[in-house]
């Protein structure tokens, strides 16, 4: 009898669904609470007394804590396994969201924001290794892509949702609720996740002679070169969601069409609509074709031809623009793919290690353009002392169209750079191993 029977947890059958699904629950609902300020910004900087740079610069400790946690929740992941980590994360996400909806000023919900960007930072990737030790190496994409949906359907939802919770109750009586969900999903994926199976290390025994420390397992990822080409792509690829719909969008819509908040919002709707579809969609291609870096290649040219056509956005009407938000989001859905390259290019005992590394390359340039622009418009107009920066107006004081224009231009230019770091990857095919 093998260990695989032995332990009574078979790869590839029902219950992986489960296993894998409730850690899915767990990377929507961090998108979820992850976007919620957006929706309840105004009322945050009243009852806080609050300045929107000051609230952005509170509402940003969440991001500067996510990002290089990255680096470390990989390493934990494949040492330990995620059943009490992923838990214990989404604890830590409702103890924030408590400390948050307590919050009577900056500070404190700072420090809420802080403790939601810890434990968010296991989500995603936690579910990705779930995929990795429960499924076949044949469904790594697709499962993956599933994932990422999982996330935008939870981005949708923290948006106007939240804001029409919000007028019939308060802010923080949605962010509380929030965050006794959040301790509720942890209880829920440690009584339903099992430990992970002595057969899984296993399968790659062979190719390490012991398991390496924190530091060595960094180390080793990290001096890959192809994972800093799959990173600076997935963050490319990615950047429609973090510049677009997570800060820009809206204001350059607005400015470009001439039209209300209402209407760019839906804009930005049809783009994470077309992302969310996409993820599972290329994730099967991909799976099936046994390809990573055709698919990736395909979405990059795809982003470049949408983003230079985004920025001619005042010469389309609405029925045009939304076909072309949703087609980038198709488009720029390859994205999720990366984080299977990731794994396929470095050592299986490893694979959380690289899709963390992966992803901090992501959110970290996601982070650093967020800025760039809102300074590339800082060089364009006039500002106030009150509004010196336009991250912290949202980008409507003092901007024109023709300054947004040449602020998004950089984009595009980057989806032409990422096209050229496409052809530097290398093929992979799947580990069929079990």
């Amino acid at each position: 009898m093998n260990a695989t029977e032995q332990s009574g947890l078979i790869r590839g059958k029902w219950y992986a669904w489960i296993f894998w699904g409730v850690v899915a629950i767990f990377t929507l609902y961090e998108f979820f609470i992850r976007v919620t300020p957006n929706a309840i910004l105004d009322d945050l900087q009243k009852d806080l007394d609050a300045t929107p740079g000051s609230i952005a610069t509170a509402m940003s400790v969440y991001l500067w804590v996510y990002a290089p946690m990255q680096l470390l929740v990989g390493v934990l992941f494949d040492r330990y396994g995620t059943k009490y980590i992923v838990s214990t994360a989404a604890m830590i996400c409702g103890v924030g969201c408590i400390i948050f909806s307590q919050a009577d000023g900056l500070v404190a919900a700072g420090i809420g924001r802080g403790f939601i960007g810890v434990g968010s930072a296991f989500a995603f990737v936690g579910a990705v290794y779930v995929a990795t030790v429960w499924f076949s190496p044949h469904r790594l994409a697709l499962i993956t892509g599933i994932t990422v949906g999982a996330g935008m359907v939870g981005d949708s939802i923290g948006q106007l949702p939240i804001a029409e919770l919000v007028a019939v109750s308060s802010w923080q009586q949605v962010v509380l609720v929030s965050g006794l969900v959040g301790i509720g999903l942890g209880f829920l994926m440690l009584f339903v996740i099992p430990r992970r199976p002595a057969w899984f290390h296993e399968q790659f025994k062979d190719e390490q002679v012991d398991q390496p420390g924190l530091v060595r397992s960094l180390a080793s990822v990290i001096r890959n070169r192809q994972i800093w080409l799959i990173g600076c792509i997935s963050a490319i690829l990615y950047l429609p969601i973090s510049i677009l719909a997570a800060l820009w969008g809206t204001s350059y819509l607005e400015k470009t069409m001439a039209i209300e908040a209402d209407q760019a919002s839906t804009l930005i709707t049809a783009l994470l609509i077309g992302f969310m579809i996409g993820c599972p969609i290329v994730g099967r291609i991909s799976d099936t074709l046994n390809t990573r870096k055709a698919p990736l290649i395909i979405g990059a040219v795809g982003g470049f031809i949408t983003m230079g056509l985004f920025l001619f956005a005042g010469s389309l009407n609405m029925t045009s623009m939304m076909l072309l938000m949703f087609i980038m989001g198709l488009c720029t859905s390859t994205q999720s793919i990366a984080f299977a390259f990731a794994i396929e290019i470095s050592p299986r005992e490893l694979a959380a290690t690289a899709v963390g590394v992966c992803n901090f390359i992501t959110m970290m340039a996601a982070a650093g353009l967020q800025n760039a622009i809102g300074w590339i418009l800082n060089s364009l107009i006039d500002t106030t002392p009150e509004a010196d920066h336009p991250a912290a107006t949202h980008g409507d004081a003092g901007v024109t169209a023709g300054d947004f224009m040449i602020a998004m231009a950089i984009i595009p230019v980057l989806f032409l750079v990422s096209i050229g770091l496409c052809m530097l990857l290398r093929r992979t095919g799947r580990n069929t191993g079990d």
